[in-house]
């Protein structure tokens, strides 16, 4: 498990506070195959808060604290930093937030998973959570999760979007896993027409959709991504990221006009014999593994 609190300390100096919500689109352009309405609350897809069994934890990552444990402590600084956001924010709807590190091994993708189990948390608000990382996808592991389209599905208009959606035993959550790997289409799907076609339609019809991406400094996908968010939020670990990676992340992340609105720190430290830390397999570029998280 790895212990997760809140340093939000905000990179808008000089940018004007916060970014705005962008304005939803009053224009009805031909939407591509993949994108009938959304389902609503009610619809199909099961939802069945409340504890999970026995069984039902055996096959849920333990570092998914938020589903698995919702009264530890490391749980409740999940909240904390959903607490946060929400405060930055002045309650506001509709936000896209986007999770992202400098490097591999931060801890960015569990760090998107728990998030989205604490907003679904909050009654009257729905979410969702969109594994953008298409190069090395984890979700359906970590959750284990049936087999779905998932993204890479939506995005070459091979499946509808509703299709690609799946839930958790115990939670509100909505879940939209890559479903397979893209490998180096991964930057043509993301950055095009139907990815922000998607985001738009998330956007109008949840409260918060928070995103799993890559790491920025050696890939494109999070500030392709980040540019068309609300907020951005840098995992790192604490004594291993190096300061001058995190400010080249955050130059990175500038280019694409990505609003970095904080770090989360993870690997802290509380209290002796109390140093909890994440273990990964995380290989880009030209090698891939299995065993990331």
């Amino acid at each position: 498990m790895g212990y997760i609190f809140d340093a939000m300390n905000s990179s808008d100096a000089g940018r004007g506070g916060a970014k705005p919500p962008a304005a939803s689109s009053t224009q009805n352009p031909q939407e591509p195959r993949g994108f009938s309405p959304l389902l609503p609350e009610s619809g199909p897809i099961r939802i069945n808060p409340g504890p999970l069994s026995e069984e039902q934890k055996s096959v849920i990552d333990d570092r998914v604290v938020a589903l698995r444990d919702p009264s530890s402590i490391m749980a409740e600084e999940y909240r904390s930093i959903r607490t946060g956001i929400l405060a930055r924010w002045q309650q506001k709807r509709r936000l896209v937030h986007t999770i992202t590190s400098a490097t591999p091994q931060e801890g960015k993708t569990i760090t998107s998973v728990n998030l989205g189990f604490t907003f679904a948390e909050l009654r009257g608000r729905r979410s969702i959570v969109i594994e953008a990382d298409l190069r090395l996808p984890q979700f359906s592991r970590l959750l284990s999760l049936p087999e779905s389209p998932g993204l890479v599905g939506v995005l070459d208009e091979t499946s509808d979007l509703n299709d690609a959606i799946r839930t958790v035993e115990g939670s509100r959550l909505h879940i939209l896993p890559a479903g397979t790997r893209a490998g180096n289409q991964a930057v043509e799907l993301l950055g095009g027409s139907t990815m922000t076609t998607l985001l738009r339609r998330l956007r109008e019809n949840y409260d918060h959709v928070i995103i799993d991406t890559p790491p920025v400094i050696e890939l494109a996908d999070a500030g392709i991504i980040g540019g068309q968010s609300d907020d951005v939020f840098l995992i790192a670990r604490l004594q291993r990221t190096p300061r001058p990676l995190i400010e080249q992340a955050i130059r990175t992340l500038a280019s694409y006009n990505a609003p970095v609105a904080g770090i989360i720190a993870t690997d802290q430290q509380r209290g002796i014999g109390h140093y909890y830390y994440y273990r990964y397999g995380y290989r880009y570029g030209n090698r891939y593994t299995a065993a990331a998280a």
